[in-house]
């Protein structure tokens, strides 16, 4: 009887398929997994960003204001302090990160949301006092925590929130409520609007 070297044409076609199988298996269960992670993510940037101008304002005892950028553009946030010649508490400046503002831009705090995130709903600025007291542009109704759990503990959960971001062109939502109090997010929910 002669002994066989090596593997039948048709053993190797039985591998390649399984092999096959379980990369299509793992890249289907793999982006899953991953939607929208950019809208979670760009959660996690607001909340890092509230926490650190909580801490230049605690640290300076002055006024500190994050300013968002427009609604369903490229997001962006940019922290400013309360002008130390007219400390007034609220923002003066124009929303406009290229141009410089009576309320200077604390270095190195202008920050990105991931690509593709944008604010759907934010207030144009939001305060920081120095003790953690979180204020809202005038003009912006705040969502109160009462109607944010019910419109997203009901049968059929909508954007609604303080802050919404939105990955463009796709279904994904964060909604994050913040509490005034400690200038921190209370509440976020994460919805998936796909059919």
């Amino acid at each position: 009887m002669r002994s066989r070297d090596g593997f039948t044409l048709l053993e190797l076609l039985i591998v390649i398929i399984i092999i096959v199988l379980l990369a299509t298996l793992s890249v289907a269960l793999l982006s899953v997994f991953f939607r929208g992670q950019g809208a979670r993510q760009g959660a996690m940037i607001v909340t890092q960003v509230l926490a650190q101008a909580k801490q230049e304002a605690a640290k300076t005892h002055r006024y500190h204001f994050i300013v968002f950028s427009p609604p369903n553009k490229d997001g962006w946030m940019e922290i400013h302090k309360d002008d130390p010649t007219n400390p007034n508490g609220i923002y003066n400046g124009d929303y406009d990160p290229n141009t410089p503002d009576p309320d200077p831009v604390v270095p190195d705090s202008y920050t990105e949301l991931p690509r593709n995130v944008a604010f759907e709903t934010s207030p144009t600025w939001l305060a920081i006092s120095p003790s953690g007291y979180c204020g809202f542009n005038p003009g912006f109704k705040e969502m109160q925590a009462s109607s944010f759990d019910k419109v997203m503990n009901g049968p059929s959960p909508k954007p609604v929130g303080d802050i919404v971001l939105r990955v463009l062109n796709k279904p994904y939502t964060m909604c994050l409520d913040i509490d005034r109090a400690s200038g921190k997010i209370r509440r976020n929910f994460f919805i998936n609007d796909e059919p």
